[in-house]
């Protein structure tokens, strides 16, 4: 144990005002899991990949506008701020890679929890996540277009029991490829 806290960097504590904001922030960054899942490519692949980040930049501003809406103030955590997720996702790929590679570390074989549960024929999260954003949607009189569609095909995943459906972009977005 000793050992591990060595080689584990010190993390400034941050102080924040709601459990809320925190949970916010963490349903935010975990937005892409379901794309990761219907992609079928890794999250080094995926990410690499302007379009689907353009899908995960949608998503995150569908769902940073609703919590705004309901007065949540989301926390986030590393160098930039969560509002600006989005942005550096629509980035050109040079651009995104150079910006992103001062912050963000991914193993090269990772893949997300959602995608091994569609793997593993199990019941995904996907009621936590996106779908949290469109019940919000909805208490708050909105719609959330983007997380419904997503939300949809991933339990058309589930039922159809075959792993992940390695989907193109313009296929979750509603185009055919």
């Amino acid at each position: 144990l000793a050992a591990a806290r060595a080689e584990t960097p010190a993390r400034p504590a941050t102080k924040v005002r709601t459990m809320a904001a925190v949970m916010a922030g963490k349903l935010v960054y975990n937005l892409n899991n379901a794309l990761n899942a219907l992609s079928g490519l890794t999250l080094h692949e995926q990410l690499r990949d302007r379009r689907w980040r353009r899908i995960l930049a949608a998503q995150q501003s569908e769902a940073l506008g609703l919590l705004r809406r309901a007065g949540i103030e989301p926390v986030g955590i590393g160098k930039f701020p969560l509002n600006w997720f989005p942005t550096v996702l629509r980035l050109p790929t040079p651009l995104f890679r150079r910006v992103a590679s001062s912050s963000v570390r991914i193993d090269r074989q990772a893949r997300s929890s959602m995608w091994d549960d569609l793997e593993r024929r199990r019941q995904t999260e996907i009621a936590e996540l996106q779908g949290a954003v469109v019940e919000l949607a909805l208490r708050l009189g909105r719609e959330a277009p983007v997380s419904q569609r997503v939300m949809d095909l991933i339990r058309a995943a589930e039922r159809a029991g075959l792993g992940s459906p390695a989907l193109e972009p313009a296929q979750v977005l509603g185009r055919a490829p």
